[in-house]
């Protein structure tokens, strides 16, 4: 990886520009990160150089939910092709969670036999307007977005998992999966109504939310059952984060919609695996975390195990 590929004061020229920039090398390994990215990502330079564009660190989507980082980056078929590429109407995530409407201009910076590749990407509201960015927004949030937790739907994590599963195969990069599962989600339904199972979800997702890092993924999975597709992670990891998010969901407190006295109690099983080079699909990894679920209601619930 040459660094100094771009001198100070170019630096400092693109650290002026408002838009975001960076600059990654031919196999998209991220070598400088500007102010205007920092500000509208929320991420540092720090956590993202020497990281890839393809490890999915902004989630870029189209409206349609494809996931531009597996399949379209605009950079990388510039950096394929030598030719500069434009896209609108694309959503990244910020760290904060929040997603925002951008538009992505990529060129090529040719040095001697080197190819790099230069992403500019902007606020789309600052050029048409904050009422069609917003609907942009909410065109892409049907297509990816689970509408009663705000979180990831089922159809787009397997699209994470599929894609965690590649990176795995082809540059041994593993990852981890925590599943979860509401104890007793029936008995909430029956005893207080759906508004409650309703708010039990909605309070499991902003615990876990709360629980992981920036970089992970968390979907609900169906019904009561949430995931979590941590990359770059080891065993030691996926343990932690199970006993926190137990732990924290233990502790949390929720009072039922028909009369706040009545307070509802709510736990979660929680079952971790790592991808094994024995796996032959994302799927596998999958199993072995739901076979540690239920171990853990089979032994009552409000715990973890690993698979």
């Amino acid at each position: 990886m040459n660094t100094g590929v771009l001198d100070e004061s170019l630096r400092g020229i693109l650290d002026a520009v408002s838009d975001g920039v960076y600059v990654t090398t031919g196999e998209r390994e991220i070598i400088f990160w500007s102010k205007g990215a920092e500000r509208i990502t929320g991420y540092s330079s720090d956590e993202v150089l020497n990281r890839h564009c393809h490890d999915n660190i902004l989630v870029h989507t189209d409206v349609l939910g494809k996931n531009l980082c597996f399949d379209g980056c605009p950079l990388q078929k510039c950096i394929e092709t030598g030719e500069r590429q434009e896209a609108r109407e694309i959503l990244l995530k910020r760290k904060d969670g929040e997603r925002v409407a951008v538009y992505v201009r990529a060129s090529v910076l040719q040095v001697g036999e080197e190819r790099y590749g230069v992403e500019v990407f902007g606020e789309l509201q600052s050029v048409a307007g904050s009422a069609l960015a917003e609907r942009l927004k909410e065109l892409s949030d049907t297509s990816i977005v689970d509408q009663l937790t705000g979180l990831y739907n089922r159809r787009y994590i397997d699209t994470i998992l599929d894609h965690q599963y590649g990176l795995f195969k082809r540059h041994f990069q593993r990852f981890g999966l925590v599943m979860i599962d509401v104890d007793k989600f029936q008995n909430i339904n029956d005893s207080f109504g759906h508004l409650a199972g309703d708010e039990a979800l909605k309070l499991v997702a902003s615990v876990v939310q709360r629980s992981m890092r920036s970089m992970d993924f968390l979907a609900r999975f169906g019904g009561d059952e949430f995931i979590i597709v941590c990359p770059l992670i080891e065993l030691e990891g996926v343990e932690k984060l199970s006993g926190r998010i137990v732990e924290l969901v233990h502790h949390s407190v929720l009072s039922s919609p028909e009369s706040q006295k009545n307070v509802i109690k709510v736990s979660v099983s929680v079952g971790g695996s790592m991808v094994d080079y024995k796996d032959k699909s994302a799927a596998d990894v999958i199993a072995r975390a739901n076979e540690a679920l239920s171990r853990v209601k089979r032994d009552g619930g409000d715990w973890y195990a690993l698979g």
